[in-house]
């Protein structure tokens, strides 16, 4: 059997290829185990049309400014699973540990909301209040066997299936999964805390309730192909009982498994699926260590032979390649999880996703694992319907003592407890799950202690004391990770972190003129090529080369013209954020606390007093006429930020204070015209202002 047999593409470019190049709205992220640093640098640059810089600190700050222009992006995953060996989040996303009363937070899926309009065609306006229904939507739904982990999505063999669910507006046409899709995202949403922000989630499922049809379809299957489903134990039926419903025993399929993950013990759910299709002939994928070690005990061998034939997959797709190099390295392991049911010239489907061939993996969602899987019909696909799995043909002779499960080398978790940060207001919060905790000590991630909570209160979000959250707060700049010890346990903790538009920038420190220059730039790669020569140079030690078009020269035109052109592009780029439904990229550049936003800017220029006197107070000027115009044009957008206004505000009252730095030869002359020049200045740029494209 050649490799052409089975369908296999590259999981990263399935993704950008479904997202053609379109604007990602917001995007929602499930997972078992989750390395937020992998995530940040190989999986978040996948929702963007642009080039990233290899360099991770470029990169990263490639990245902050880019997700800016998502509205809301959301990683769901099992507190018990972090990667061991995963790096630290630094990136704005809402990142939601969840802890499940039975089995395990299981599912991989991608939910990705898109604008199905190019940038050219996406309309535009003055009207920062627009409704977002003016554009047509669609909706990318991805379900996987791969973790956010950089085994799942570069090294392991995993499945993965996406299908587009599209506005109504855009042909009424009918989704067979969307019942299927508002249950599982549903089940997602209960499996968090109450009070957890899922906006993410919810903007998703908005946009399923009310932009797509309700219409459904009657049969499962039409024409002879049957309809895409999901599922996720819905109904209180187990996976072979949700299949049964398709009345697959009368087409005399084969049944094809693979699956890394079995019970100890026995044969699992295998007989039950095996009763319910009827298999003319049933493989199972047998998985072995790279010495043919079988990964599963001798009593499920036996089990399972006594029903299939253990089989394996073909070399060419386990194998890393075909070089001399890479004939060294060992074979590449098998996490797919996929149930293919098939026959030549009949159907062929596929369940792919997150279940195992486990009692958990196949229970209802009440009394196992939270899972979700993709049933698709690929008969028509172009591939050659034969088997996928070729018969072992050899003696296994060594046996797993105790079979491997997705859970092994995990953290052993003492508790369900959680940390969240503030930037907003600088508090730090813990929040227990379940009653009848004692006591726990918290510690940086060298083990260092922090703090300790003798008397913990649960089921709620608890504020900690002031001096804790500064020392959070310090250790944040190196670290998102807590060491949490309760008894004889230790294990890490992910701290959430909020309000990320209001953390100082952690990557990158820039000069008053930089930011001028920033804002400036017209394309993001531009910025990315200033990113990197202030970067590349900050790490070499080497002076960097400021703005040339800040430095003073002969005329005073020459001097103040890169300011005035710097804060002309800050006001449309806020403009056409505010029209564009992009609020949290208008509020990062105009209220937040990054090294490119006007407070930062402000404060910079407060601090450089060895600067020009003139263009520090001409740079307030322009901040104060900039402010007022957005101000009076989208009130309702600064009514909701009144907080975070207040910081700019009182860095705008120094105005006084840097008037009062000018070189002025005669107090009363002098005091008279700068106060008809700021007067004067202030009216005629606000009377103009900047309109958008």
């Amino acid at each position: 059997m050649t490799v052409s047999t089975v369908p296999t593409s590259v999981l990263s470019q399935q993704v950008q290829d479904a997202i053609d190049g379109r604007r990602v709205r917001c995007a929602v992220f499930t997972t078992f185990s989750f390395d937020p640093a992998f995530f940040e640098l190989h999986i978040l640059p996948l929702l963007f049309d642009q080039s990233f810089r290899q360099p991770e600190k470029v990169r990263r700050i490639q990245l902050d400014d880019a997700l800016r222009a998502v509205d809301n992006i959301a990683v769901y995953y099992d507190m018990r699973a972090l990667a061991q060996d995963g790096g630290p989040a630094q990136l704005d996303y809402r990142r939601i540990d969840i802890s499940r009363g039975t089995g395990y937070f299981h599912p991989k899926v991608v939910l990705l909301l898109v604008d199905d309009v190019t940038h050219e065609d996406r309309p535009r306006g003055d009207d920062a209040e627009s409704d977002e229904g003016s554009v047509q939507q669609a909706l990318l739904v991805g379900i996987l066997s791969a973790n956010l982990t950089r085994s799942g999505w570069w090294e392991n063999v995993e499945c993965a299936h996406i299908e587009e669910v599209k506005d109504k507006a855009n042909g009424n046409q009918r989704s067979s999964f969307r019942r299927d899709l508002l249950l599982l995202m549903r089940r997602i949403r209960d499996s968090a805390a109450p009070e957890d922000d899922q906006s993410a989630l919810s903007q998703v499922r908005k946009f399923l309730l009310r932009r797509t049809s309700r219409d459904r379809f009657s049969k499962s299957k039409s024409l002879g192909v049957f309809h895409p489903r999901v599922f996720c134990g819905q109904n209180r039926q187990n996976l072979v009982d949700w299949l049964d419903e398709l009345h697959l025993r009368r087409l005399e399929l084969n049944l094809e498994v693979i699956s890394p993950y079995f019970d100890d013990g026995g044969a699992g759910p295998l007989g039950a699926l095996i009763e319910t299709i009827r298999p003319r002939e049933a493989r199972v994928f047998l998985p072995t260590k790279p010495d043919g070690t079988a990964r599963i005990t001798s009593d499920t061998y036996t089990a399972v032979e006594q029903m299939a034939r253990w089989a394996v997959l073909p070399p060419a797709l386990v194998d890393r390649a075909r070089t001399a190099a890479a004939e060294k390295l060992l074979p590449r392991h098998v996490h797919a999880k996929v149930y293919r049911l098939w026959r030549k010239g009949g159907p062929d489907l596929l369940v792919v996703g997150s279940p195992n061939l486990t009692t958990a993996g196949f229970s209802h969602a009440a009394a196992g694992n939270l899972e979700a899987a993709f049933l698709v019909d690929v008969s028509n696909a172009g591939h050659a319907q034969r088997w996928w799995l070729e018969p072992l043909d050899r003696e296994i002779q060594r046996f797993a003592e105790m079979g491997s499960s997705e859970q092994d080398g995990l953290d052993t978790v003492g508790l369900a407890l959680s940390f969240q940060y503030d930037w907003g207001v600088g508090r730090l919060s813990y929040r227990l799950q379940k009653p009848g905790a004692a006591s726990f000590k918290v510690a940086d991630p060298s083990g260092r202690p922090l703090f300790k909570v003798t008397r913990p209160s649960t089921e709620k979000w608890v504020t900690c004391d002031a001096k804790v959250s500064e020392k959070v707060q310090e250790m944040l700049r190196s670290t998102s990770f807590l060491i949490v010890k309760h008894g004889a346990k230790s294990w890490r903790v992910l701290v959430r972190e909020e309000n990320m538009a209001h953390r100082p920038s952690l990557l990158l420190d820039l000069t008053p003129e930089e930011i001028l220059e920033y804002w400036s730039l017209l394309t993001a790669a531009q910025r990315g090529d200033l990113i990197e020569r202030l970067t590349t140079a900050e790490l070499e030690g080497l002076p960097t080369a400021r703005l040339t078009a800040l430095r003073s020269r002969n005329n005073m035109f020459d001097r103040f013209t890169g300011v005035y052109h710097a804060f002309g592009c800050l006001q449309r780029y806020v403009e056409e954020a505010l029209a564009d439904q992009r609020e949290r990229e208008a509020e990062a550049r105009l209220l937040g606390a990054k090294y490119d936003s006007l407070p930062s800017l402000l404060q910079k220029t407060l601090n450089a007093k060895q600067g020009d006197a003139i263009v520090r107070y001409v740079t307030f000027l322009c901040a104060k006429q900039v402010r007022d115009h957005l101000r009076r044009r989208h009130r309702k957008f600064f009514a909701s930020r009144r907080s975070h206004l207040a910081r700019l505000d009182a860095l705008l009252n120094h105005l006084d204070d840097v008037r009062s730095d000018l070189p002025l030869e005669t107090a009363d002359g002098d005091a008279e015209f700068i106060q008809w020049y700021e007067a004067a200045f202030l009216k005629a740029v606000t009377q103009v202002g900047i309109t958008s494209r």
